[in-house]
């Protein structure tokens, strides 16, 4: 059964094939989605959508620049890169050049 939402309908070609679909696809029409043939016995057959959501950088400033600051040589800076995706996504810092990073996250190196 279909629920009356506008998203949702459902195809059938006339002969042996139903269709649902789901347009607008949002992150929460992920799950197991089954057709049932109310025969005797009743059939079914089931499948699971994954709904992705690429990767995006969350900036509150600048495009393309990070909030960060101005740091005296022997002091500390903080340079904040948020990012949000499903599956989340991984995020890793290089400099300019190119090379990596080797950084501590909760006491472990990571590059």
């Amino acid at each position: 059964m279909v629920a009356l939402n506008p998203r949702l309908s459902v195809t059938h070609n006339g002969h042996n094939t139903w269709k649902l679909h789901i347009s607008h696809v949002q992150l929460n029409d992920s799950g197991s989605y089954m057709c049932q043939v109310n025969t005797d016995p009743m059939r079914h057959q089931s499948g699971n959508l994954d709904v992705v959501v690429p990767p995006d950088i969350l900036n509150e400033h600048e495009p393309n620049t990070l909030e960060g600051g101005v740091a005296n040589e022997a002091g500390n800076v903080q340079l904040v890169c948020q990012a949000t995706g499903v599956p989340e996504p991984t995020v890793q810092w290089r400099r300019e050049n190119g090379k990596d990073i080797v950084v501590r996250t909760e006491g472990r190196e990571k590059q």
